[in-house]
């Protein structure tokens, strides 16, 4: 049984739901409980608790548990939808463009990560949200990345590409520890590029 908290301490007062932070604060909290619980593991009760409210307070800000994923999941949401606009542009979208909007959806959805690898129902709603699957949209980038009439070699390349995109966009938050700085971002780009290049 958890110790209650001693009300004299300024985390242990009650979030007014009126405070403009506090859908924020939920959408924090959740995100680390959906990381270390799992999405299906974790109940709104366990949200509350750990805000320090009641489910009645909580069901003010979002309806639903899966109200509060998808606020987690809007800004990468809307990354997957700018992707969309690039790769339907056609020959208007550069390279650079697309890698671009990878680095960007990679470096939103950082805290997501473990909550889709622990939770194929999580991944799940982001595929049921978008107007293509994640699969295919990761396949006509591949397809845009590697240019026109690819060949076995280009195709190699541009997945090579997207796997830099991925792993350094996450290794250089997690090493600063915030939001991807403009100089990293530029710095993962460049390195992609390069990777066509070989």
């Amino acid at each position: 049984m958890a110790k209650p908290r001693d009300s004299s301490h300024p985390d242990a007062r009650q979030p007014d739901a009126r405070q403009p932070d506090t859908r924020q604060r939920i959408l924090v909290i959740a995100a680390d409980l959906f990381a270390r619980q799992g999405y299906t593991g974790t109940s709104i009760a366990d949200i509350a608790r750990e805000l320090g409210t009641t489910t009645a307070a909580l069901y003010y800000h979002f309806p639903s548990k899966s109200a509060i994923l998808g606020g987690l999941l809007a800004g990468p949401l809307a990354g997957y939808l700018r992707l969309l606009d690039s790769l339907d542009a056609g020959d208007r979208a550069t390279t650079d463009d697309l890698l671009g909007a990878i680095i960007d959806i990679t470096a939103d959805a950082r805290d997501l990560a473990l909550i889709f690898d622990r939770d194929p129902a999580a991944l799940a709603m982001v595929d049921a949200q978008l107007p293509r699957p994640s699969q295919t949209i990761m396949e006509q980038t591949v397809a845009a990345v590697a240019g026109p009439d690819p060949d076995r070699a280009a195709l190699i390349r541009a997945n090579a590409a997207l796997a830099v995109v991925k792993a350094a966009t996450l290794a250089a938050v997690q090493l600063s520890g915030g939001p991807l700085e403009p100089a990293d971002r530029a710095e993962i780009l460049a390195a992609a590029l390069r990777v066509l290049k070989s």
